[in-house]
């Protein structure tokens, strides 16, 4: 595999060699800043914990990115060591390392998998943090940290975190509301209401369409 990595690795020097050139250290527009500072673990320490500040459903959504987040930094891990990709020509030049097999990004997986999660339990946060990760995605490509196809792999890797944690662990409007909540609310699980009006001694329902009887048996 390894060999075959090597070959699409000069296809891809090529590529980025039209595209970056010889790359660059720092981002030369506020895109490419933003995902220079972005890409570093204390900013999505940070982002979790502007998202907790904002009530129940924030903190919720901070939990679940922070778990996604740290499932893909692990789960990229057997595959760099299966893989061993080296990094692009020159990004040594551009940054500390590389130490690691080029093969995927763990940047781009645990940043996506982070946004993705996060977006299960806010969805109106996949927007902002969605832009977050394709500002990360191309300051690793900027600076040759990565292949095209390391941050393609890892953005599919965050995306399969992702999914894994909706469907092994569902957010909470996914999971649909419980017995309990539903009758407590008057309203059931099919949307219809479920108050009930209080018994007559008889055990009977009073109701103001039940019919009244009159003497000799006859509904007036």
């Amino acid at each position: 595999m390894g060999h075959r990595m090597e070959r699409i690795g000069k296809t891809e020097d090529g590529v980025m060699a039209k595209v970056v050139g010889k790359g660059s250290r720092k981002g030369s527009t506020f895109f490419g800043r933003a995902g220079d500072l972005i890409q570093r673990p204390p900013a999505w320490a940070a982002i979790a914990a502007i998202l907790s500040a904002t009530g129940d459903r924030g903190r919720r959504a901070a939990l679940r990115g922070g778990v996604c987040y740290l499932s893909a930094a692990l789960a990229h891990l057997p595959i760099k060591a299966v893989v061993r990709r080296r990094h692009p020509r020159g990004s040594a030049l551009h940054q500390l390392g590389p130490v690691t097999s080029s093969f995927p990004s763990g940047h781009a997986a645990s940043d996506l998998a982070f946004a993705m999660g996060a977006a299960q339990e806010l969805p109106l946060a996949f927007l902002p943090l969605s832009c977050c990760t394709m500002a990360v995605h191309w300051s690793l490509v900027r600076k040759r940290a990565h292949y095209p196809t390391d941050v393609l792999a890892g953005g599919a890797l965050g995306i399969a975190v992702a999914f894994a944690a909706w469907k092994l662990w569902p957010p909470v409007h996914a999971a649909g509301a419980t017995p309990e909540a539903s009758a407590g609310s008057g309203v059931g699980l099919d949307g219809r209401s479920n108050s009930r009006r209080p018994p007559t001694e008889g055990g009977a329902v009073a109701s103001a369409e039940d019919s009244e009887v009159v003497e000799g048996g006859k509904p007036t």
